[in-house]
């Protein structure tokens, strides 16, 4: 992995061309994992979970790859390519919560370090194309509603999937959608 890796936060980013519209909030690109069908539908089900948005964006972000303001074409190439060849075993993801504040998030706690490992094989991926990463505290949550409307709860059973692939995603702004730009199942070896 080459150092350093983390460059300045989204919106100290350079875009390529500068124009017009730069004042507006660009998509975003980020490495993510999405629940089951099933489970999605039964997240978006809760009362927290934001009826707005449809239940196949719940998603846990493992790492931000930046704004399409600087990201080309070229860029999603190469990030496919390098998450293509990335190696890690299924993982467990758990959460047993549900917490509040200014956004609703379901949260697991500690039980899902095995994320970081994940992320850390994420970023190794990356580095050989990526000098610079935007900066990310991955405490892994799935965004129910990104108004806070209660004091959150524990749930009466905890939400849990076999994470068995991950995402390449471009969220489109405005758009309340996603464009996939890859898709891998995780595999030992």
């Amino acid at each position: 992995m080459q150092f350093p890796l983390f460059g300045a936060a989204f919106s100290q980013q350079t875009p390529h061309d500068a124009g017009p519209s730069d004042d507006l909030l660009p998509n975003m690109l980020y490495v993510v994992l999405k629940p089951t069908t099933e489970l999605a539908k039964a997240v978006g089900s809760f009362s927290e979970t934001a009826t707005s948005r449809p239940p196949d964006l719940l998603h846990v972000t493992i790492q931000p790859i930046g704004s399409r303001n600087w990201i080309t074409d070229v860029d999603i190439d190469a990030a496919r390519r390098a998450l293509s060849r990335l190696s890690h075993a299924p993982f467990l993801m758990l959460f047993d919560r549900i917490e509040g504040g200014n956004t609703m998030a379901l949260r697991g706690g500690l039980q899902n370090c095995v994320a970081q490992c994940f992320r850390l094989a994420v970023l190794d991926a990356l580095s050989g194309h990526f000098h610079h990463l935007p900066r990310y505290d991955l405490r892994p949550h799935m965004t129910l509603n990104y108004r806070g409307n209660s004091a959150g709860r524990l749930l009466d059973q905890p939400i849990a999937w076999m994470v068995d692939e991950f995402q390449l995603i471009e969220s489109v702004h405005g758009e309340t959608r996603h464009i996939e730009w890859g898709r891998w199942r995780l595999q030992d070896g």
